[in-house]
């Protein structure tokens, strides 16, 4: 009973995660196609059907292409930031982040957050 609650949880959390995928509009890189129903990967990751193996691979696969992607807004961010006058931040404790990048951090949460109970259940 308690694995089906944590499954229940991954798959809450990998829903999540593919909402702010597609609301941003995600693409793995630049020639690739937008995180919508159009790819397999949306499909596993949103299906309540989607058997759990299938949940964790496609939850590990967006993992990777959301922090390769993070690394790009991180190099955004420090170029947004440079320069920037100190009173704008006096005590250097604002994010230096890229809205998109701040999204970025949340799907990868989750997608992580995901892939602990699914894991442990053996879905590898």
């Amino acid at each position: 009973m308690d694995e089906d609650r944590h499954i229940a949880l991954a798959r809450a959390r990998a829903l999540g995660a593919a909402r702010w995928l597609r609301l941003i509009g995600f693409r793995a890189h630049a020639a690739a196609p937008a995180f919508t129903p159009r790819i397999s990967t949306y499909h596993d990751m949103v299906d309540p059907g989607s058997d759990t193996a299938r949940l964790a691979a496609a939850c590990r696969c967006m993992l990777g292409h959301v922090r390769r992607q993070m690394v790009v807004e991180a190099l955004e961010a420090e170029r947004h930031w440079a320069g920037r006058r100190r009173e704008d931040d006096p005590y250097g404790l604002e994010w230096r982040v890229t809205e998109r990048g701040a999204i970025l951090a949340i799907v990868e949460h989750l997608l992580d957050e995901a892939l602990l109970p699914l894991e442990a259940a053996g879905a590898l």
